[in-house]
Parts: C-alpha cells; structure tokens; sequence
C-alpha cells in the first residue's frame, strides 16, 4: 500500500508485518522530482539491497513500490525535500519523530532499519523520545543492532547509502546490510 507525503509526492510503501522497514532522512531533490525513493544517481540503496542478498534481482529507485512483496516497508522521518540533511532544522525531526512512531505501531514492521548515524542521533535522542530511549541515547550510536525499540520494534542503524557518505566503504556497507537477513527475519 503507498500513501503520500503532503508536499512531496514521495510514497510511503507500508503494509502490516514488514519484516524490515527502512526509514531514510529525507527525500532529495532528484527522489522528489520523480516521485521514488534514493533516485539519486550516487546512491547505493539499491545495489546494497541486491549485493547483500536482501532482494533476488536488481532493482532501481523506479522499482521502490515491490518492496513489500519481500517484506520490506520504505518511508522517510522527514516528508520535505532538500538538496541535503544541512537544509533540515531540529524541529522537523521533532515533527518527524511522532509521524514514524506511529507508522511503527499501525504497520508492526519487525526491525526498523534507520538509514543514517545523524539521523539516529537526532531521532534517538530528541526530547520527545521515551525515557527509555533517551536513557539508552546517552551513549555514542554506532551501526548495528540496537538495544532499544520504536513502537515496539528492534532498531538497527545504518550507514546513509547517499554517494556523500565517504564514512563507511562500500564493502562495510554491504555487510552491514547483509545482517539485516539475520535481524529482521525470525529464527
């Protein structure tokens, strides 16, 4: 099922029960402009899914809406495009905060995949976070499995698949993405 952002045209891909829902920042300009999710031409979202053996075939930014047809769930903490996360303001992941939380508990994804350490320190630590989280913030988020929920999911962080993101290589990336087959699925 796809419900759009106001002011952005950008779907939410959201059925209940999703294995893993992965929550991006927010859409780029180029993703808003054709109306699908991490279009841009440097992103590795798309490959990483493929390479890390999370989908059986290769897929692009156009394919987004078959997600939930292997029990993956797609949608941004932030509905507003811009050129970079240094346009966004403490207030819109403050606003966004919520919005997820209650896509979470509507949709019960098992594993909520946060694609960005910023963006998991902002959502993490924000004061409209649960104590129990805001606890559990105080310490350094690093990638991986974390040991606090949203809406009653597991939470695991991942480096931001944008071209811009010289932090982490490829190969790391992979990796971690290829974990998700273990945390998102049951035992």
């Amino acid at each position: 099922m796809a419900t759009s952002h106001p002011h952005s045209g950008l779907p939410d891909y959201l059925v209940p029960g999703l294995s893993i829902l992965f929550v991006g920042i927010n859409p780029g300009l180029r993703s808003a402009e054709v109306g699908h999710h991490f279009a841009g031409p440097s992103n590795r979202f798309w490959k990483l899914l493929f390479d890390a053996k999370l989908i059986p075939f290769p897929m692009t930014y156009q394919d987004d809406w078959q997600l939930p047809e292997f029990g993956y769930g797609l949608t941004n903490l932030i509905a507003r495009p811009t050129a970079g996360v240094q346009d966004l303001q403490k207030r819109d992941f403050l606003n966004g905060h919520q919005a997820l939380v209650t896509k979470i508990t509507l949709y019960q994804p098992r594993l909520v995949a946060l694609l960005g350490v910023s963006m998991a320190r902002m959502l993490l630590s924000s004061k409209e976070a649960p104590k129990a989280v805001q606890r559990l913030s105080e310490h350094p988020i690093q990638v991986g499995l974390q040991s606090l929920v949203l809406g009653d999911a597991a939470v695991c962080v991942l480096p931001n698949p944008s071209g811009r993101n010289a932090h982490y290589s490829y190969q790391h990336m992979k990796a971690l993405f290829g974990g998700l087959k273990d945390w998102g699925h049951p035992t």
